[in-house]
């Protein structure tokens, strides 16, 4: 389906812009285009973490027409759970005051290097966008 798909680009490329917003502002100027009071809010956060990781579960649920089932979007729906993934850990331990170490774990392999993860995300959304057809992308 080609809602899932536009929603697939869409929410992948704001998730990946919200994890490099900082290494974005220091590179390309990013305060000119997008406002960082709101990429900073919990809110926002939680709620496109939601959204993205939803999305990246309902492509592995939905085919486009023609196009090869469940490996067709494979790349972009893993991608969509972990920056989805990425961005609810971030919400609830800024929420959280609970100690464990299953979720320091996470903190310190993903959440830590969410920008690296978002510029990944960026690129994965852009391939995704201009070679929709292609295997895996």
């Amino acid at each position: 389906m080609y809602q899932i798909y536009l929603l697939s680009v869409v929410t992948l490329l704001l998730s990946g812009i919200t994890l490099a917003f900082e290494r974005l502002r220091e590179t390309v100027d990013a305060e000119s285009i997008l406002n960082e009071e709101a990429i900073k809010r919990p809110t926002y956060r939680m709620i496109l973490g939601v959204v993205t990781l939803l999305v990246g579960f309902f492509q592995f649920l939905t085919v486009a027409p023609e196009d090869v089932p469940v490996v067709g979007d494979l790349v972009p729906a893993v991608t969509g759970i972990l920056l989805g993934g990425i961005l609810l850990v971030e919400y609830y331990r800024g929420r959280s005051s609970v100690e464990s170490p299953f979720i320091d774990t996470i903190n310190r392999v993903f959440v830590e290097n969410g920008s690296n993860f978002g510029l990944v995300g960026i690129f994965i959304a852009l391939l995704h966008f201009l070679f929709h057809r292609v295997l895996f992308l």
